[in-house]
């Protein structure tokens, strides 16, 4: 006899097998429950929540989509906080904001530098800011050649931006949102961190690592006894026109083509005020990966390739092509 058939045998003639069978049972009708309710929210989404009076910390204010968040939020009546390297671009964006009638402020921050974290949060606090109660990692620097042709700052600086700056942030807010048991942290990851992308090689990593580590902190502050209601949303922006990246002309471009970066904002803003925990941009594309995932690679490179037109930028000498 088999140690595996041994194995079944023990299992049924053991003590705890009612209670196993018991324990599916009610897995199942939970599971069952579940489905059913995720399906109605796809037809009728939850109620967007009001983010009056919320302290909302950007990094990366001041470009892109982080500039246009903080003119959103700060329309919507929330405090705003800019945080960006650049002081002539987070000044534009401070100025943006109030020109709205929002209340903002700003700090030069490399978010890079845990210490510089760590201080400007205690400053925030000196002059009196609201705790954060919704945190947006949005920077992040972006670098286009192929691998070997990358040099070691690229790619340290890649981390240390995109993903390492994601780790202190989170240090500086987290412990006031777990005391007052509520909170938002909102990473913007991006497409590159579902599908690997040729020449963005330590950018689809760091991204990657974005999404491991909201996924597992997600996991972490779940399993917590006090229950915090600290919410946590992953963004996959396909292409946005932020500067990072040009387009690189997929077919089908009313889904996949380059959005502005006005839209993406608002649809971050979406997903907060609706506690989604991951969100793509266009949404559609979350669907299309987890199709694609069940399908045999070869497949689903064949699906890639095809929506990337990759045979006619062959034939045109454009495939991969790099501009420094």
């Amino acid at each position: 006899m088999s140690t595996r058939e041994t194995g079944i045998k023990r299992i049924f003639k053991s003590a705890n097998f009612p209670r196993l069978v018991l324990d599916l049972i009610v897995l199942s009708v939970k599971i069952s429950l579940a489905m059913i309710v995720a399906s109605f929210k796809v037809v009728m989404p939850s109620t967007m929540k009001n983010l009056i009076g919320d302290t909302v910390l950007i990094t990366g204010a001041g470009h892109g989509i982080g500039r246009e968040l903080a003119i959103q939020l700060g329309s919507m009546g929330c405090i705003i906080v800019c945080w960006d390297v650049d002081i002539d671009a987070n000044r534009a964006t401070m100025s943006a904001v109030s020109k709205n009638g929002g209340e903002v402020y700003g700090f030069v921050v490399d978010v890079s530098k845990r210490v510089e974290v760590l201080q400007t949060i205690k400053m925030m606090r000196k002059v009196g800011i609201p705790e954060v109660t919704i945190l947006i990692n949005n920077a992040a620097v972006l670098y286009h050649r192929p691998i070997l042709k990358h040099s070691p700052d690229d790619i340290e600086r890649t981390f240390n931006v995109n993903v390492l700056s994601n780790f202190w942030t989170i240090e500086a807010v987290l412990p006031s949102m777990i005391i007052h048991g509520k909170g938002h942290i909102v990473a913007i990851s991006s497409m590159c961190g579902i599908y690997g992308i040729s020449h963005k090689v330590p950018y689809c990593a760091s991204k990657f690592a974005v999404r491991g580590l909201m996924e597992a902190l997600h996991e972490e502050v779940r399993m917590d006894p006090k229950k915090p209601k600290i919410h946590f949303t992953t963004i996959y922006p396909f292409y946005v026109d932020t500067g990072l990246a040009k387009d690189p002309k997929y077919r089908f471009p009313y889904i996949f083509g380059v959005v502005p970066a006005e839209y993406a904002a608002s649809e971050v803003i979406k997903a907060i005020r609706r506690n989604y925990t991951e969100y793509s941009i266009p949404r559609c594309l979350l669907s299309l990966n987890a199709i694609n995932r069940i399908i045999p690679e070869t497949a689903m490179r064949l699906i890639l390739d095809f929506l990337a037109d990759v045979d006619r930028k062959r034939k045109e000498g454009t495939l991969n092509h790099v501009e420094d």
